[in-house]
């Protein structure tokens, strides 16, 4: 039977155990990090564990939870909405967007190592649908001000978050698309999105073609 811990020492074993999971998920990844690899550097048994997440998939799926809510205050925090939306601006959003995810060894593990299929595999559908909903909610403003300059401005917001989600998707690819050209391609890609986005503006009823 797994020990019983007071109040202080369960939020002492929960941080800890986020801290000891970036730190193994980052250096080992999902797959190669075994649940007695967590425990035993907190110093609990394995059956503990299970008192504080479900599975050590769940565990990875908060520290990304914090991991993106500090790239998406990032890239908030860039955006300035004084300056006029043109394509350059939208372009360099995205490639910044994609060079703090591609930073970022969490994000890296999930997406370009390949553990996004197990975390679809192993988490509550619910769990997944809350974070579609905190990038829709971080993007909107966004999104709202590039419709203020007419982008895509009689466009449902969430479809250009669903856009965006897509772009991010294909980093699961990088093998397929080939790791010598990846990052050209999605550049190349991205300048593209962002032409066809600025191109389409509505100014004053006009859309620009």
């Amino acid at each position: 039977m797994p020990k019983k811990f007071s109040e202080q020492e369960k939020q002492w074993i929960s941080k800890k155990l986020f801290e000891e999971g970036k730190r193994c998920f980052e250096a080992a990844g999902l797959r190669k990090t075994s649940i007695e690899d967590l425990t035993k550097a907190c110093g609990i048994a394995q059956g503990s564990f299970y008192m504080f997440f479900n599975s050590k998939e769940e565990l990875f799926y908060h520290i990304l939870l914090e991991e993106e809510a500090l790239i998406r205050n990032r890239l908030l925090a860039s955006l300035n909405r004084s300056e006029l939306v043109t394509k350059e601006s939208i372009h360099q959003f995205l490639i910044e967007s994609f060079r703090l995810l591609g930073e970022s060894p969490m994000v890296r593990q999930m997406y370009l190592e390949g553990e996004f299929a197990q975390l679809v595999r192993k988490l509550p559908p619910e769990l997944l649908e809350h974070n579609f909903s905190d990038d829709a909610d971080a993007l909107i403003p966004i999104i709202h001000h590039w419709q203020a300059a007419g982008i895509l401005a009689h466009t449902k917001p969430e479809l250009i978050v669903s856009m965006i989600r897509a772009l991010v998707l294909l980093t699961l690819h990088k093998q397929e698309i080939g790791p010598g050209i990846y990052s050209d391609t999605i550049s190349f890609m991205l300048d593209i999105v962002a032409e066809g986005m600025y191109a389409k503006r509505d100014l004053g009823g006009e859309i620009i073609r």
